[in-house]
């Protein structure tokens, strides 16, 4: 039975025939889907997808990874897809990186080791450069760096590099379209959670706060007035915060049910994926979108975490990168009843009053 919903000027259906997709990417022309290791165009989910190629694993993983449980427990997975100027994607998937051109996956070169990149977390600069940040356990807490894929290139390098001891990871760099900076987000233990700026290709570092989980994020949202993000506390109520441009004060808009890790801006709208991790902060047991729409904080929909392990992942509803579309967007659900492996496409109503 698919999903399916209404609440306010919002609607939510399940796209049955794309089950299993993943909507990685979403603009005005293009649409970019994933399924297990083979990623596929479309110019939106009415049209049948094209396949644009398949990132290369040894056949037992693939052969496990036909299992959905298996999939989730070896992170077998796309994780970014970012179409660059060029014609080609560029892809992370589980731990590794690399480019889909002509059919074919070729790894970047220079990774200075193996590591993840969070859904979202690839910032594309005006120049076309993409930076994004290591996201390792790091029990250690050894150095971490920021590499930058210089537009057309495909050797990367370290632009900046946080000093062992300084943090436990990057949780991601976004661009800021308007202010035209790039803004790193870390965590996780008191001073590791910052979040810094930098408007110059991470030549030089502003750090705009830091000390405690109010400051511990994964994903921002950049419009004209404000930036906003919401916390990844794992032991503190989780809130939604506004960080004004022009007077840099902070202030709480309200708070949410658990921690976010996922945002998304669709039109003048934002919302907010909040994590079924079940950890001590959460209130529930629940991954639940929040929609801001001027200082209206509500949520929209919510799913339960399954019954499998959080080794098998956490409850998360995964938004779609890329600017996205004005009255639309995807979502897909991982580890949750009623929402796992598939495809709800949220629509805002025409003509409503409500």
């Amino acid at each position: 039975m698919g999903v399916e919903g209404r609440s306010g000027n919002w609607s939510w259906r399940e796209r049955q025939e794309w089950r299993g997709f993943t909507v990685e990417w979403m603009d005005q022309e293009r649409v970019l889907l994933s399924r297990r290791n083979a990623l596929f165009e479309a110019a939106s989910l009415e049209e049948s997808p094209r396949l644009l190629g398949r990132v290369d694993m040894p056949l037992w993983r693939a052969a496990v990874s036909r299992v959905r449980l298996g999939q989730r427990l070896l992170r077998s997975m796309f994780y970014n897809a970012v179409p660059l100027d060029d014609g080609r994607v560029f892809v992370t998937f589980n731990c590794q990186a690399g480019f889909i051109e002509d059919g074919r996956y070729c790894a970047v070169e220079g990774f200075h080791r193996p590591c993840r990149v969070l859904r979202k977390a690839v910032a594309k600069d005006t120049k076309g450069d993409l930076f994004f940040g290591e996201y390792l356990s790091n029990a250690e807490r050894g150095p971490m760096r920021i590499y930058r894929l210089a537009a057309g290139s495909s050797q990367l390098e370290v632009v900046y590099t946080f000093a062992a001891g300084a943090i436990r990871h990057i949780h991601g760099i976004y661009f800021d379209p308007v202010g035209d900076a790039l803004w790193c987000l870390t965590g996780d233990l008191g001073e590791e959670a910052r979040i810094l700026r930098s408007c110059d290709g991470f030549q030089t570092v502003e750090l705009v706060g830091s000390g405690d989980e109010s400051w511990r994020a994964v994903s921002a949202v950049f419009t004209a007035e404000a930036i906003f993000y919401a916390m990844d506390a794992e032991f503190t109520q989780n809130k939604l915060f506004r960080l004004d441009r022009t007077s840099g004060e902070r202030r709480e808009i309200g708070d949410v049910d658990g921690p976010v890790y996922y945002s998304h801006q669709c039109g003048s709208e934002l919302f907010f994926a909040v994590t079924a991790e079940l950890c001590p902060s959460q209130v529930g047991k629940s991954a639940t979108l929040w929609r801001l729409d001027g200082e209206d904080l509500s949520p929209l929909m919510s799913f339960e975490k399954d019954a499998w392990s959080r080794y098998l992942m956490y409850g998360t509803l995964h938004l779609p990168a890329g600017p996205g579309r004005d009255d639309s967007f995807a979502l897909h659900g991982v580890s949750l009843n009623g929402a796992g492996n598939r495809c709800i496409e949220v629509r805002r109503l025409t003509g409503s009053t409500e």
